[in-house]
């Protein structure tokens, strides 16, 4: 009787996750619809679950096409290659020199006065599409690690702390890291836009037990189930590496400040007495 109860449990379970999964879809897509008034979009495109759900709602809409950054061989350029092939979207990729990485970091440095090494390579993608991109108007996937404990510090947390780590993360990308984005964007005449973070996703995702929302084994396990309900494949349960990572972009940095005997660190500091920043 014990095991029929613990079965009937675990159904129970996943009802909810289908139920909740399907009801986050139909608000992730009326964001979208919200969130573009064009005919064609560029997508910053990881080839992750956060890019990919945001490249398939965007390519029901308009034309779109994909953008994905990285240096020659890089983690992220082969993830975007693949994943646009298996989308059957439209895909540009963007190489990226060491050179070309360490003079977007001084233009950064330049335009938002940021000075983390860290975010400024999280960033670095986010650029060099603004730079490139022939659309106008750019969407991107952030928001979806703050709302589903995405990053990977998260996996070691309970759920208090999640949640309280997890609202601090949201106050620092609203009200800090947004606004530099769009600063970078506007540089290159660009509008960046983010259905995660429209009112509709931020309310539905919210409405939903955090427990439920953040999945107990993997990450994001709710937001997979609407990529599966998106006939997303073998990209629903894809890994991604934290963009800095998966570009090479840190890499590049650390390789460059190495050798003109700094760190990264001390290297970005330089350049923002430099440009007065």
């Amino acid at each position: 009787m014990e095991q029929v109860i613990i079965c009937e449990s675990i159904a129970e379970n996943g009802d909810y996750e289908l139920n909740e999964a399907k009801s986050l879809l139909e608000s992730f897509r009326g964001a979208t619809r919200a969130t573009i008034d064009t005919d064609e979009v560029g997508v910053l495109f990881s080839g992750g679950i956060d890019s990919t759900i945001i490249a398939i709602l965007a390519a029901e809409i308009c034309d779109v096409k994909l953008y994905t950054v990285g240096v020659e061989g890089s983690y992220d350029m082969e993830a975007g290659r693949s994943a646009a092939s298996s989308l059957g979207l439209e895909w540009h990729p963007i190489v990226i020199t060491e050179s070309e990485v360490v003079s977007a970091v001084r233009d950064m440095v330049a335009l938002t006065g940021n000075r983390n090494p860290v975010s400024l390579s999280f960033q670095i993608p986010m650029y060099f599409v603004s730079h490139n991109a022939d659309q106008n108007l750019l969407v991107s996937g952030q928001g979806a690690d703050e709302l589903f404990a995405g990053y990977a510090r998260y996996s070691t947390m309970s759920i208090s702390e999640k949640e309280s780590q997890m609202t601090i993360d949201m106050a620092k990308l609203m009200e800090v890291t947004l606004h530099q984005e769009q600063l970078i964007a506007a540089h290159h005449g660009k509008e960046l836009r983010y259905p995660f973070l429209h009112k509709d996703s931020v309310e539905a995702v919210n409405a939903i037990p955090l427990e439920r929302r953040v999945g107990y084994e993997t990450s994001k396990e709710l937001l997979r189930e609407v990529a599966r309900l998106l006939n997303a494949g073998e990209l629903a349960e894809r890994k991604k590496k934290a963009a800095q990572y998966g570009s090479g972009a840190m890499r590049s940095l650390k390789t460059y400040a190495k050798r003109n005997g700094m760190t990264v660190r001390s290297m970005v500091a330089e350049m923002a007495v430099d440009e007065g920043a």
